[in-house]
């Protein structure tokens, strides 16, 4: 059995036992029951147009990643792609998820330049991550006291800033590791060297249209503020305890914590999540529950739109798409970047 497959056992497994633990309560399941019945579905809607938005924002600043890198696809293009990544990302278990699918199509759109197009979905993740990353901390700074009022969300709030602390001394020796050429002496038996070269490679290759990456950067802003929206919606549906600063204090934690590859599209882990860090609003476990599952809906059904954008996408190259072959030949081009370092 090989890692891949092991991780992805490892992750049906904490989804089924999260799932497990947060539906368990038949009296949970009541009250839940109860509030689906008292519901504003009306928001539900405005939820998902609003996702739409984030769709074109996030198109945006993948289009301004591929300019650095001198890949002009058109608007329409570029947001096709977009949304068959995120339609795929529902499906695609594993750590990488819809990215390979987005990975080999863009390769195929772009065949000269293969590399880069490969590196500019890994950079649209690093940026995202970096802009998440200032968001936490700006709210941690303004909101910790409310936050960590019980010993839960305290606890994940130590947790988050651990696993912030670790990810900018990631990014930080990436970018000077890349800057320096360390990324040459690193050991093939290295850990996740794979990875490492890619990082530092795209810090390379973006480092150069600097001026280009800090607009994609700060394009990141208004997207995550769009999809936190996206879940006061979801709030607004079924209570009115939660303004949209109590949303926006809470959804970076869990979109920094779920974007670990702990359960499977981190169904499970993010209901437990809400429920913690909703209780110190006076929101109920139920009502947490549904909120968090409802902003997934939200998303999901957004998402979907991508299945129906797939199946009308049709390659520049005219070649047929093998869903099989997508994972070997990204694989491949990934190795030819870390050995070409």
């Amino acid at each position: 059995m090989n890692k891949k497959t092991l991780l992805t056992l490892l992750q049906v497994a904490v989804t089924v036992a999260l799932l497990w633990w947060v539906f368990h309560d038949p009296e949970k399941r009541t009250q839940m029951g109860e509030a689906l019945r008292q519901a504003n579905w009306g928001w539900l809607w405005v939820g998902v147009a609003v996702f739409f938005g984030c769709t074109i924002l996030a198109t945006v600043r993948w289009k301004i990643l591929l300019a650095v890198q001198g890949i002009h696809m058109t608007w329409l293009r570029t947001w096709q792609l977009f949304m068959i990544g995120m339609f795929f990302n529902l499906f695609m278990l594993g750590s990488t998820g819809g990215d390979v699918v987005k990975m080999f199509l863009t390769m195929r759109e772009a065949p000269d330049n293969r590399g880069a197009a490969l590196l500019s979905v890994f950079m649209d993740r690093v940026i995202g991550m970096m802009a998440l990353i200032l968001i936490s901390l700006a709210f941690l700074y303004f909101r910790y006291d409310v936050l960590s009022h019980s010993s839960a969300s305290a606890a994940l709030l130590n947790t988050l800033l651990w696993l912030l602390a670790a990810s900018v001394v990631v990014i930080v020796v990436m970018f000077a590791g890349s800057a320096l050429g360390l990324v040459h002496y690193l050991p093939a038996w290295t850990p996740l060297r794979g990875r490492i070269v890619e990082l530092s490679a795209a810090c390379h290759m973006y480092a150069k249209g600097w001026r280009l990456t800090i607009w994609a950067f700060l394009v990141s802003f208004p997207l995550f503020a769009m999809f936190f929206i996206t879940f006061y919606c979801a709030a607004k549906a079924f209570t009115d305890q939660l303004g949209l600063v109590d949303i926006f204090s809470v959804l970076p934690i869990v979109a920094v914590i779920t974007a670990i590859p702990i359960s499977v599209s981190g169904i499970g882990l993010r209901e437990s999540l809400f429920v913690s860090l909703l209780a110190p609003f006076g929101v109920s476990a139920a009502v947490a529950t549904l909120i968090s599952v409802t902003g997934f809906l939200i998303n999901t059904v957004g998402s979907l739109a991508g299945g129906i954008v797939f199946l009308l996408y049709r390659s520049s190259s005219h070649e047929a798409i093998n869903l099989r072959d997508m994972a070997k030949e990204v694989d491949r081009v990934e190795d030819q970047i870390e050995h070409s370092e």
